[in-house]
């Protein structure tokens, strides 16, 4: 039996995000906020979002984890997406700041969040075009390269609604960033399936 760890892991991510939208914060639309504001500082139910975020993170780690124990030497070209995983972690650990003005928050906290989300992002990227380099194929090099534009794509749309440069939801652009990560996460465990160390064969 094989195990699908980041398949596993982007499933529990999106079961915990429709259940936290049962609970979002007053005024709340996901088509203008981001999955952040799901557990933002101030808003009573932010631990359910926050075990989301931290919990995705902590089963990515884990997989990459995994993978280092079962080869028994460590897998530089992982090394990247357990940054990720960390990243993701630590910015459910940091809640964003609230969707409502008049609530009083912690700018640094804030602050951190924004941070751990960057080098999230960033790390995964990084990850990403490890592999471009390393594909042993055209076809895999070029998989991995539509994978990379696809993000980098959804990264920069999400920058300019932010800062109001483009009209589109925000919501809508951090929804796509993350789905174009989760889908490169998925075909890593299904590519290649003989060479992928995250495919975990039962003993």
């Amino acid at each position: 039996m094989k195990h699908k760890p980041f398949t596993f892991a982007v499933a529990y991510w999106l079961v915990i995000i429709v259940i936290a939208h049962f609970f979002a914060p007053p005024g709340y639309a996901w088509t203008k906020n981001t999955i952040s504001e799901l557990a933002s500082q101030g808003h009573t139910h932010k631990w359910i979002m926050q075990l989301g975020l931290s919990g995705f993170g902590a089963l990515i780690m884990l997989a990459v984890g995994m993978a280092v124990y079962k080869t028994k030497k460590v897998l530089n070209l992982l090394l990247p997406v357990a940054l990720y995983g960390l990243g993701v972690f630590l910015s459910g650990i940091y809640c964003a700041a609230p969707i409502d003005p008049t609530i009083e928050f912690s700018v640094r906290e804030a602050q951190l969040h924004s941070l751990f989300a960057t080098t999230a992002g960033l790390s995964l990227s990084a990850g990403i075009l490890w592999h471009i380099f390393v594909s042993l194929n055209v076809r895999e090099r070029l998989a991995h390269t539509i994978f990379l534009v696809v993000l980098v794509g959804f990264s920069m749309l999400f920058g300019l609604v932010e800062n109001g440069i483009a009209d589109f939801g925000l919501g809508i652009a951090q929804r796509l960033l993350y789905s174009s990560g989760f889908a490169w996460l998925i075909y890593q465990e299904f590519a290649r399936p003989k060479m992928n160390p995250l495919n975990f064969q039962a003993e």
